[in-house]
Protein backbone atom coordinates (compact mmCIF):
# COMPACT_ATOMS: atom_id res chain seq x y z
CA UNK A 1 0.00 0.00 0.00
CA UNK A 2 2.39 2.44 1.42
CA UNK A 3 5.08 3.67 -2.15
CA UNK A 4 7.41 6.11 -0.14
CA UNK A 5 10.10 3.49 1.11
CA UNK A 6 12.05 5.30 3.48
CA UNK A 7 15.81 3.42 4.47
CA UNK A 8 15.84 2.50 7.89
CA UNK A 9 18.90 1.46 9.84
CA UNK A 10 19.13 -2.68 10.81
CA UNK A 11 16.55 -3.44 12.94
CA UNK A 12 18.56 -4.69 16.16
CA UNK A 13 17.79 -1.62 18.93
CA UNK A 14 18.47 -3.61 21.89
CA UNK A 15 15.77 -2.43 24.64
CA UNK A 16 16.53 0.55 26.76
CA UNK A 17 14.15 -0.80 29.43
CA UNK A 18 12.86 -4.60 29.94
CA UNK A 19 10.35 -6.22 27.35
CA UNK A 20 6.68 -5.40 28.21
CA UNK A 21 6.38 -9.20 28.29
CA UNK A 22 9.76 -11.12 28.17
CA UNK A 23 9.93 -14.50 26.49
CA UNK A 24 9.15 -17.91 28.49
CA UNK A 25 12.03 -20.66 28.54
CA UNK A 26 13.03 -22.37 25.63
CA UNK A 27 11.19 -25.56 24.96
CA UNK A 28 13.01 -28.75 26.20
CA UNK A 29 13.44 -29.99 22.62
CA UNK A 30 13.47 -28.58 19.30
CA UNK A 31 10.66 -30.45 17.92
CA UNK A 32 8.49 -28.19 15.91
CA UNK A 33 5.26 -28.04 17.63
CA UNK A 34 3.75 -28.32 14.19
CA UNK A 35 5.38 -29.39 12.03
CA UNK A 36 5.73 -28.22 8.35
CA UNK A 37 5.57 -30.80 5.29
CA UNK A 38 8.01 -30.87 2.67
CA UNK A 39 6.43 -28.71 0.29
CA UNK A 40 5.62 -25.75 2.80
CA UNK A 41 9.11 -26.21 3.82
CA UNK A 42 10.41 -25.77 0.35
CA UNK A 43 8.12 -22.73 -0.09
CA UNK A 44 9.09 -21.19 2.92
CA UNK A 45 12.86 -21.63 1.65
CA UNK A 46 12.00 -20.33 -1.02
CA UNK A 47 10.19 -16.88 0.98
CA UNK A 48 13.29 -17.06 2.61
CA UNK A 49 15.63 -16.81 -0.16
CA UNK A 50 13.63 -13.92 -1.69
CA UNK A 51 13.41 -12.45 1.78
CA UNK A 52 17.34 -11.35 1.77
CA UNK A 53 17.41 -10.86 -1.67
CA UNK A 54 14.92 -8.34 -1.15
CA UNK A 55 16.35 -4.58 -2.50
CA UNK A 56 14.08 -2.58 0.07
CA UNK A 57 14.69 -5.22 2.73
CA UNK A 58 18.17 -4.15 2.47
CA UNK A 59 17.89 -0.69 2.03
CA UNK A 60 15.92 -1.00 5.44
CA UNK A 61 19.10 -2.59 7.01
CA UNK A 62 21.59 0.04 5.84
CA UNK A 63 20.21 3.70 6.82
CA UNK A 64 20.98 4.92 10.35
CA UNK A 65 18.38 5.26 13.30
CA UNK A 66 17.27 8.73 12.91
CA UNK A 67 15.76 7.61 9.24
CA UNK A 68 14.43 4.62 11.40
CA UNK A 69 12.61 6.43 14.18
CA UNK A 70 11.39 9.15 11.59
CA UNK A 71 9.85 6.73 9.34
CA UNK A 72 7.90 5.54 12.32
CA UNK A 73 6.36 8.58 13.10
CA UNK A 74 5.51 8.85 9.47
CA UNK A 75 3.75 5.88 9.23
CA UNK A 76 1.45 6.06 12.57
CA UNK A 77 0.85 9.80 12.08
CA UNK A 78 -0.55 8.59 8.44
CA UNK A 79 -2.58 5.37 9.41
CA UNK A 80 -4.14 7.38 12.02
CA UNK A 81 -5.33 9.66 9.64
CA UNK A 82 -6.30 7.45 7.00
CA UNK A 83 -7.80 4.79 9.31
CA UNK A 84 -10.08 7.68 10.57
CA UNK A 85 -11.74 7.37 6.79
CA UNK A 86 -12.50 3.89 6.46
CA UNK A 87 -15.86 1.75 7.49
CA UNK A 88 -14.76 -1.79 6.53
CA UNK A 89 -12.81 -3.91 9.05
CA UNK A 90 -10.88 -5.71 6.47
CA UNK A 91 -9.75 -2.93 4.49
CA UNK A 92 -8.41 -1.39 7.61
CA UNK A 93 -6.83 -4.38 8.69
CA UNK A 94 -4.90 -4.89 4.98
CA UNK A 95 -4.38 -1.20 4.69
CA UNK A 96 -2.07 -1.16 8.47
CA UNK A 97 -0.22 -4.28 7.16
CA UNK A 98 0.25 -3.07 3.53
CA UNK A 99 1.48 0.31 5.12
CA UNK A 100 4.10 -1.61 7.57
CA UNK A 101 5.32 -4.34 5.01
CA UNK A 102 5.80 -1.19 2.43
CA UNK A 103 7.20 0.96 4.68
CA UNK A 104 9.89 -1.49 6.56
CA UNK A 105 10.06 -4.52 4.58
CA UNK A 106 9.22 -6.97 7.43
CA UNK A 107 8.98 -10.70 6.85
CA UNK A 108 5.92 -10.71 7.85
CA UNK A 109 3.32 -8.29 8.92
CA UNK A 110 -0.19 -9.73 10.22
CA UNK A 111 -3.14 -9.63 12.14
CA UNK A 112 -5.72 -11.91 13.47
CA UNK A 113 -8.90 -11.08 15.47
CA UNK A 114 -10.11 -13.10 17.99
CA UNK A 115 -13.12 -14.99 17.64
CA UNK A 116 -14.99 -16.89 20.64
CA UNK A 117 -17.20 -19.57 21.13
CA UNK A 118 -21.12 -18.39 21.00
CA UNK A 119 -22.49 -18.46 24.56
CA UNK A 120 -24.83 -21.02 25.08
CA UNK A 121 -28.40 -20.34 23.95
CA UNK A 122 -29.78 -21.79 27.29
CA UNK A 123 -27.57 -19.08 29.52
CA UNK A 124 -26.18 -20.50 32.90
CA UNK A 125 -22.83 -20.74 33.51
CA UNK A 126 -19.62 -21.48 30.80
CA UNK A 127 -18.96 -25.12 30.45
CA UNK A 128 -16.33 -26.83 32.67
CA UNK A 129 -12.69 -25.84 31.12
CA UNK A 130 -13.89 -22.77 29.10
CA UNK A 131 -11.77 -19.80 30.28
CA UNK A 132 -10.05 -16.90 28.52
CA UNK A 133 -8.10 -19.16 26.18
CA UNK A 134 -11.42 -20.57 24.28
CA UNK A 135 -11.39 -19.95 21.10
CA UNK A 136 -9.32 -18.72 17.81
CA UNK A 137 -6.92 -15.98 16.18
CA UNK A 138 -8.29 -15.56 12.65
CA UNK A 139 -5.91 -13.80 10.28
CA UNK A 140 -7.86 -11.66 8.13
CA UNK A 141 -4.73 -9.23 6.88
CA UNK A 142 -1.19 -10.13 5.70
CA UNK A 143 1.75 -8.71 4.18
CA UNK A 144 5.05 -9.72 3.31
CA UNK A 145 6.92 -13.26 1.99
CA UNK A 146 5.73 -15.13 5.13
CA UNK A 147 2.16 -14.34 4.50
CA UNK A 148 2.04 -15.88 1.02
CA UNK A 149 3.38 -18.91 2.23
CA UNK A 150 0.94 -19.12 5.07
CA UNK A 151 -1.89 -18.07 2.94
CA UNK A 152 -0.97 -20.76 0.03
CA UNK A 153 -0.82 -23.63 2.90
CA UNK A 154 -4.06 -22.32 4.54
CA UNK A 155 -2.01 -21.25 7.86
CA UNK A 156 -5.36 -18.65 8.54
CA UNK A 157 -6.25 -19.76 12.10
CA UNK A 158 -4.63 -20.85 15.59
CA UNK A 159 -5.92 -21.62 19.18
CA UNK A 160 -6.11 -19.17 21.48
CA UNK A 161 -4.16 -21.28 23.93
CA UNK A 162 -1.29 -21.52 21.32
CA UNK A 163 1.42 -19.30 20.36
CA UNK A 164 2.74 -15.84 20.99
CA UNK A 165 -0.07 -14.10 19.30
CA UNK A 166 -2.28 -16.26 21.32
CA UNK A 167 -0.47 -15.41 24.98
CA UNK A 168 -0.90 -11.62 24.06
CA UNK A 169 -4.50 -12.20 23.05
CA UNK A 170 -5.34 -13.97 26.55
CA UNK A 171 -3.20 -11.56 28.78
CA UNK A 172 -3.75 -8.39 26.58
CA UNK A 173 0.44 -7.00 26.74
CA UNK A 174 2.41 -6.80 24.33
CA UNK A 175 5.12 -9.22 23.64
CA UNK A 176 8.86 -8.82 22.11
CA UNK A 177 10.69 -11.78 21.50
CA UNK A 178 14.49 -11.51 20.44
CA UNK A 179 14.64 -14.88 19.57
CA UNK A 180 11.88 -16.97 18.96
CA UNK A 181 13.72 -20.15 20.01
CA UNK A 182 14.25 -18.86 23.17
CA UNK A 183 10.48 -18.63 23.71
CA UNK A 184 8.49 -21.75 24.90
CA UNK A 185 5.49 -20.54 23.10
CA UNK A 186 6.52 -19.52 19.51
CA UNK A 187 4.60 -22.13 17.34
CA UNK A 188 7.54 -23.97 15.33
CA UNK A 189 6.82 -25.01 11.65
CA UNK A 190 10.18 -25.06 10.14
CA UNK A 191 13.38 -24.54 12.64
CA UNK A 192 15.14 -23.71 9.31
CA UNK A 193 13.48 -20.93 7.80
CA UNK A 194 11.04 -19.59 10.99
CA UNK A 195 11.73 -16.26 11.79
CA UNK A 196 13.90 -15.49 14.58
CA UNK A 197 12.11 -12.59 16.46
CA UNK A 198 8.51 -11.65 16.91
CA UNK A 199 6.33 -8.56 18.18
CA UNK A 200 2.80 -9.09 19.16
CA UNK A 201 0.35 -6.27 19.85
CA UNK A 202 -2.90 -6.68 21.11
CA UNK A 203 -5.94 -4.45 19.53
CA UNK A 204 -8.34 -3.23 22.42
CA UNK A 205 -11.72 -2.69 20.74
CA UNK A 206 -14.07 -1.11 23.81
CA UNK A 207 -11.62 -2.39 26.57
CA UNK A 208 -11.42 -6.01 25.20
CA UNK A 209 -8.78 -7.45 23.11
CA UNK A 210 -10.20 -7.67 20.19
CA UNK A 211 -6.97 -8.95 17.76
CA UNK A 212 -3.40 -9.04 17.68
CA UNK A 213 -1.28 -7.11 15.52
CA UNK A 214 2.13 -9.14 14.76
CA UNK A 215 5.18 -8.49 12.77
CA UNK A 216 8.01 -11.22 12.39
CA UNK A 217 11.66 -11.22 11.18
CA UNK A 218 14.30 -13.29 10.09
CA UNK A 219 17.22 -12.19 12.30
CA UNK A 220 17.05 -12.47 16.08
CA UNK A 221 17.16 -9.12 18.01
CA UNK A 222 15.95 -7.44 15.15
CA UNK A 223 13.29 -5.38 17.32
CA UNK A 224 13.41 -3.45 20.51
CA UNK A 225 11.47 -1.02 22.62
CA UNK A 226 11.46 2.03 19.70
CA UNK A 227 9.30 -0.82 17.42
CA UNK A 228 6.90 -2.26 20.40
CA UNK A 229 5.92 1.19 21.07
CA UNK A 230 4.98 2.26 17.01
CA UNK A 231 3.48 -1.54 17.00
CA UNK A 232 1.36 -0.35 20.04
CA UNK A 233 0.33 2.96 18.92
CA UNK A 234 -0.77 1.57 15.18
CA UNK A 235 -2.76 -1.15 17.24
CA UNK A 236 -4.41 1.30 19.47
CA UNK A 237 -5.43 3.79 16.21
CA UNK A 238 -6.54 0.65 14.45
CA UNK A 239 -8.62 -0.37 17.81
CA UNK A 240 -10.03 3.05 17.71
CA UNK A 241 -11.48 2.85 14.41
CA UNK A 242 -12.76 -0.62 14.62
CA UNK A 243 -14.62 0.43 17.66
CA UNK A 244 -15.66 3.63 15.70
CA UNK A 245 -16.91 1.81 12.19
CA UNK A 246 -18.73 -0.30 15.01
CA UNK A 247 -21.09 2.83 16.51
CA UNK A 248 -21.18 3.95 12.95
CA UNK A 249 -22.83 0.97 11.69
CA UNK A 250 -25.05 0.83 15.13
CA UNK A 251 -26.31 4.03 13.90
CA UNK A 252 -26.69 2.88 10.63
CA UNK A 253 -28.94 0.06 11.57
CA UNK A 254 -30.71 2.48 13.61
CA UNK A 255 -30.95 4.62 10.76
CA UNK A 256 -32.28 1.93 8.29
CA UNK A 257 -34.73 0.95 11.31
CA UNK A 258 -36.32 4.20 10.93
CA UNK A 259 -36.86 4.12 7.28
CA UNK A 260 -38.46 0.86 7.46
CA UNK A 261 -41.02 2.46 10.20
CA UNK A 262 -41.41 5.33 7.63
CA UNK A 263 -42.29 3.23 4.90
CA UNK A 264 -44.16 0.62 6.74
CA UNK A 265 -47.00 3.09 7.02
CA UNK A 266 -47.05 2.64 2.76
CA UNK A 267 -46.91 -1.03 3.53
CA UNK A 268 -49.76 -1.05 5.47
CA UNK A 269 -52.04 0.52 1.95
CA UNK A 270 -49.73 -1.20 -0.95
CA UNK A 271 -47.25 -4.54 -0.13
CA UNK A 272 -45.53 -4.30 -3.48
CA UNK A 273 -44.51 -1.05 -2.77
CA UNK A 274 -42.61 -1.75 0.09
CA UNK A 275 -41.24 -4.99 -0.92
CA UNK A 276 -40.37 -2.82 -4.02
CA UNK A 277 -38.91 -0.06 -2.33
CA UNK A 278 -36.05 -2.53 -0.90
CA UNK A 279 -35.93 -4.29 -4.10
CA UNK A 280 -34.92 -0.54 -5.50
CA UNK A 281 -32.52 0.34 -3.15
CA UNK A 282 -30.30 -2.68 -2.93
CA UNK A 283 -30.14 -2.48 -6.54
CA UNK A 284 -29.64 1.23 -6.76
CA UNK A 285 -26.81 1.08 -4.18
CA UNK A 286 -24.89 -1.07 -6.43
CA UNK A 287 -25.27 0.42 -9.50
CA UNK A 288 -24.27 3.77 -7.79
CA UNK A 289 -20.89 2.24 -6.83
CA UNK A 290 -20.43 1.17 -10.44
CA UNK A 291 -20.90 4.82 -11.23
CA UNK A 292 -18.13 5.71 -8.87
CA UNK A 293 -19.99 7.25 -5.72
CA UNK A 294 -17.95 6.36 -2.26
CA UNK A 295 -19.45 3.56 -0.46
CA UNK A 296 -21.13 6.68 1.91
CA UNK A 297 -22.42 8.13 -1.09
CA UNK A 298 -24.40 5.20 -2.21
CA UNK A 299 -25.70 4.12 0.96
CA UNK A 300 -27.38 7.71 0.76
CA UNK A 301 -29.20 6.48 -2.49
CA UNK A 302 -29.83 3.28 -0.90
CA UNK A 303 -31.47 5.33 1.94
CA UNK A 304 -33.10 7.96 -0.73
CA UNK A 305 -34.74 4.73 -2.80
CA UNK A 306 -36.02 3.14 0.20
CA UNK A 307 -38.12 6.82 0.44
CA UNK A 308 -38.37 7.24 -2.94
CA UNK A 309 -42.39 6.50 -2.79
CA UNK A 310 -43.06 6.89 1.18
CA UNK A 311 -45.34 10.00 -0.59
CA UNK A 312 -47.92 7.30 -1.40
CA UNK A 313 -49.40 7.84 2.09
CA UNK A 314 -51.18 10.15 0.66
CA UNK A 315 -52.74 8.83 -1.88
CA UNK A 316 -55.91 6.75 -1.63
CA UNK A 317 -55.67 3.00 -1.39
CA UNK A 318 -58.30 2.71 -4.06
CA UNK A 319 -56.41 4.72 -6.94
CA UNK A 320 -52.79 2.68 -5.31
CA UNK A 321 -54.44 -0.43 -5.30
CA UNK A 322 -56.79 0.20 -8.54
CA UNK A 323 -56.43 -3.07 -11.23
CA UNK A 324 -57.57 -0.93 -14.15
CA UNK A 325 -56.19 2.28 -15.68
CA UNK A 326 -56.13 5.00 -13.68
CA UNK A 327 -58.13 8.54 -15.11
CA UNK A 328 -56.83 11.56 -15.72
CA UNK A 329 -57.97 12.69 -12.26
CA UNK A 330 -56.61 9.80 -10.34
CA UNK A 331 -53.14 10.33 -12.18
CA UNK A 332 -52.93 13.70 -10.90
CA UNK A 333 -53.12 12.80 -7.62
CA UNK A 334 -50.57 9.29 -7.68
CA UNK A 335 -48.37 12.05 -9.20
CA UNK A 336 -48.64 14.60 -6.23
CA UNK A 337 -47.02 11.83 -4.06
CA UNK A 338 -43.20 12.34 -5.63
CA UNK A 339 -43.77 16.00 -4.15
CA UNK A 340 -45.30 14.88 -1.03
CA UNK A 341 -42.48 12.47 -0.72
CA UNK A 342 -39.94 15.04 -0.71
CA UNK A 343 -41.92 17.14 1.75
CA UNK A 344 -41.69 14.64 4.41
CA UNK A 345 -38.35 13.72 4.10
CA UNK A 346 -37.08 17.64 4.12
CA UNK A 347 -39.02 17.83 7.52
CA UNK A 348 -36.45 15.27 9.61
CA UNK A 349 -33.12 16.27 9.93
CA UNK A 350 -31.64 13.26 9.89
CA UNK A 351 -32.92 12.62 6.09
CA UNK A 352 -33.24 16.46 4.71
CA UNK A 353 -30.20 15.82 2.98
CA UNK A 354 -31.92 13.25 1.26
CA UNK A 355 -35.11 14.86 0.03
CA UNK A 356 -33.99 16.18 -3.64
CA UNK A 357 -33.27 12.39 -4.70
CA UNK A 358 -36.99 11.76 -3.32
CA UNK A 359 -38.95 14.76 -4.93
CA UNK A 360 -36.63 14.07 -8.15
CA UNK A 361 -36.92 10.27 -8.33
CA UNK A 362 -39.92 9.94 -11.29
CA UNK A 363 -38.33 13.00 -13.17
CA UNK A 364 -37.20 12.05 -16.82
CA UNK A 365 -34.14 12.69 -19.12
CA UNK A 366 -36.70 14.63 -21.41
CA UNK A 367 -38.14 16.52 -18.85
CA UNK A 368 -41.35 14.71 -18.84
CA UNK A 369 -41.90 13.78 -15.61
CA UNK A 370 -43.08 15.01 -12.54
CA UNK A 371 -43.25 16.94 -10.06
CA UNK A 372 -40.80 19.76 -11.43
CA UNK A 373 -40.68 18.29 -15.22
CA UNK A 374 -36.78 19.07 -14.48
CA UNK A 375 -34.41 17.29 -17.55
CA UNK A 376 -30.99 16.06 -18.29
CA UNK A 377 -28.30 16.75 -15.72
CA UNK A 378 -30.80 19.13 -13.51
CA UNK A 379 -32.10 15.96 -12.20
CA UNK A 380 -29.91 14.83 -9.25
CA UNK A 381 -27.63 11.82 -10.29
CA UNK A 382 -29.08 10.10 -7.16
CA UNK A 383 -32.69 10.42 -8.30
CA UNK A 384 -31.58 9.34 -12.33
CA UNK A 385 -30.30 5.66 -10.87
CA UNK A 386 -33.40 5.70 -8.48
CA UNK A 387 -35.88 6.25 -11.47
CA UNK A 388 -33.85 3.56 -13.61
CA UNK A 389 -33.76 0.82 -11.27
CA UNK A 390 -37.50 1.97 -9.81
CA UNK A 391 -37.88 1.26 -14.09
CA UNK A 392 -36.52 -2.24 -13.87
CA UNK A 393 -38.26 -3.52 -10.94
CA UNK A 394 -41.60 -2.12 -12.24
CA UNK A 395 -41.82 -4.38 -15.08
CA UNK A 396 -40.31 -7.07 -13.69
CA UNK A 397 -42.77 -7.09 -10.80
CA UNK A 398 -46.58 -8.28 -11.24
CA UNK A 399 -49.05 -5.18 -10.58
CA UNK A 400 -52.36 -5.30 -10.29
CA UNK A 401 -53.09 -4.01 -13.96
CA UNK A 402 -50.60 -6.53 -15.62
CA UNK A 403 -48.05 -9.30 -14.95
CA UNK A 404 -45.08 -9.09 -14.48
CA UNK A 405 -41.96 -9.31 -18.17
CA UNK A 406 -38.89 -11.19 -18.32
CA UNK A 407 -35.95 -9.99 -17.48
CA UNK A 408 -34.61 -10.22 -21.08
CA UNK A 409 -38.18 -7.82 -21.93
CA UNK A 410 -37.40 -5.25 -18.95
CA UNK A 411 -33.51 -5.15 -20.43
CA UNK A 412 -34.99 -4.55 -24.04
CA UNK A 413 -37.41 -1.73 -22.68
CA UNK A 414 -34.69 -0.37 -20.58
CA UNK A 415 -32.09 0.21 -23.89
CA UNK A 416 -35.26 1.48 -25.57
CA UNK A 417 -36.40 4.85 -23.21
CA UNK A 418 -32.51 5.23 -22.55
CA UNK A 419 -31.76 8.97 -23.12
CA UNK A 420 -35.85 9.64 -23.35
CA UNK A 421 -36.75 8.30 -20.30
CA UNK A 422 -33.91 7.75 -18.48
CA UNK A 423 -30.38 8.92 -18.24
CA UNK A 424 -28.20 6.88 -20.85
CA UNK A 425 -25.40 5.85 -18.97
CA UNK A 426 -27.27 5.17 -15.79
CA UNK A 427 -28.78 2.54 -17.84
CA UNK A 428 -25.47 1.33 -19.17
CA UNK A 429 -24.42 0.95 -16.01
CA UNK A 430 -27.61 -0.73 -14.67
CA UNK A 431 -27.36 -3.13 -17.81
CA UNK A 432 -23.86 -4.16 -16.67
CA UNK A 433 -25.04 -4.64 -12.95
CA UNK A 434 -28.02 -7.18 -13.99
CA UNK A 435 -25.43 -8.74 -16.07
CA UNK A 436 -23.31 -9.55 -13.50
CA UNK A 437 -26.03 -10.18 -10.79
Amino acid sequence: MATDVVAMPELSVKPARPPRAPSKPARPTSTPAHPAGAQERERRAEALRHHHADARARGVAATDELAYLRAQLHVAARLTARLATIQDVGEMAQLVVDELHGTFAFYLAAIQRVERPAPSRHGGSAPAGRGAGDGVLRLIAGAGRLAEVMAEFLLVEQSLREGVNGRVARSGTTALVHDTRADADYIVRDPQTDPRSELAAPIFVDGTVWGVLNIEAVEPDAFGEADAVLVETIAASLGAAVHRAGLIADLERTFTTTLAVLTSTVEAKDDYTATHGQDVAGLAERVALRMGFTRAQARDVRYAAMLHDVGKVAVPSEILLKPGPLTDAEWETMRGHAAVGGELVARIDAFAHLAPAVRASHERWDGGGYPDGLAGEDIPLAARIIAACDTHDAIVTDRPYRPARTRQQARAELRRVAGSQLDERVVAALLEELAEG
